[in-house]
């Protein structure tokens, strides 16, 4: 599917997310002491179809059906969306059990929408992930309701020049292909097209291969696809050639065809302003990357590798380094980079 198709879709998806919650809200003007009325979407897991919900205070709810053994912690920490499960019947069925995201603030409900249309669209191409999905794509949006963060420290500030150095790279095979950068929205890889995807690492050391992996889901390539990780050495240089955030921001705007893609990603990282701390001010140079086909005997740890193909209930959070100097597949940036924007 190209770039163009994938906007359509966006744009109509929070369109029709829009229209549901006005139903719902002229529905609810009619009836009386109505605590949570819903409607279903076409979107599902195999628990049942997402709904979109509204309270008796006229706030907006997604709900996402999850399973018995499906886990999901509360998390009321915004102010702007809180996380729970609740149990709900609908239409004479049995009740299901669903995962509950709420926007408490209505100033924010059309970033919410943003919010929902993402999360929708992400289960429908992974349906069985829908729990890590939510965490991730929650966590993605958080700072646009009203959460925190972590500060922009000058490593963290590199991981992103690392990434928009991709980008950078694959505009310039396909100027559609932004739509491919889905780590901001919450996907387990930096970048992901319909097959094939790739993470990308970057790091300040001056020494060492060391990539640190979070999730079980990070180095899982997509069914029937491949996935490569990319790791590059970003310096923090004077030096010619070096530059800042803004800069190679500047270059990625000018070769995309779809700006509001790569801003809803920015906005999604809660990336401050060029005169807000380092951002602006600090320039950055790529002295050394690495391309490795995650494949075969690539050391990594993904749902397969435990018995049931799944991450035993009770474990969390799960993060684990690899020493690339101990892994022989190396493969080509540009054969990465053309076989990904081949793949929108």
């Amino acid at each position: 599917m190209n770039e163009h198709r994938w906007s359509v879709a966006s744009l109509r998806l929070r369109e029709l997310l829009e229209e549901l919650w006005d139903r719902l809200d002229r529905q609810a003007s009619v009836e009386a002491e109505s605590a949570m009325i819903t409607t279903a979407l076409e979107a599902g897991t195999a628990h049942g179809a997402l709904r979109l919900g509204r309270d008796a205070d006229g706030l907006r709810h997604l709900l996402v059906p999850i399973g018995p053994g499906d886990r999901v912690d509360d998390d009321l920490r915004s102010a702007g969306v809180h996380l729970t499960s609740r149990t709900l019947s609908s239409d004479d069925e049995l009740p299901v059990r669903y995962a509950d995201i709420a926007c408490r603030r209505r100033d924010l409900a059309g970033t919410f929408t943003g919010l929902a249309a993402d999360l929708t669209g992400l289960i429908a191409v992974n349906p069985d992930r829908a729990p890590s999905l939510i965490v991730r794509t929650l966590h993605a949006w958080r700072l646009l309701l009203g959460g925190t963060s972590n500060r922009w420290t000058i490593p963290r500030l590199a991981g992103l020049f690392a990434e928009l150095a991709v980008l950078e790279g694959l505009l310039g095979v396909n100027p559609d292909s932004v739509r491919a950068w889905l780590g901001p929205l919450g996907c387990p890889q930096d970048f992901r097209g319909t097959h094939h995807a790739l993470e990308v690492k970057g790091t300040v050391a001056a020494e060492g291969r060391i990539v640190h992996i979070h999730g079980a889901d990070q180095l899982e390539a997509p069914e029937n696809g491949t996935l490569a990780l990319a790791w590059l050495r970003i310096t923090e240089s004077t030096a010619p050639g070096a530059r800042s955030i803004p800069e190679i921001l500047t270059a990625c705007r000018k070769k995309t065809d779809d700006l509001s893609a790569l801003e809803t990603r920015l906005a999604a990282l809660g990336l401050p302003g060029s005169d807000e701390g380092p951002v602006g001010r600090t320039r950055f140079l790529p002295t050394e990357d690495r391309w490795y086909e995650v494949a075969g005997d690539f050391p990594r740890i993904v749902p397969r590798n435990f018995v049931g193909g799944a991450v035993p209930t009770g474990v969390h959070a799960l993060e684990y380094q690899i020493d690339l100097d101990a892994v022989s597949h190396l493969t080509e940036r540009e054969v990465v980079l053309q076989r990904l924007g081949a793949d929108l």
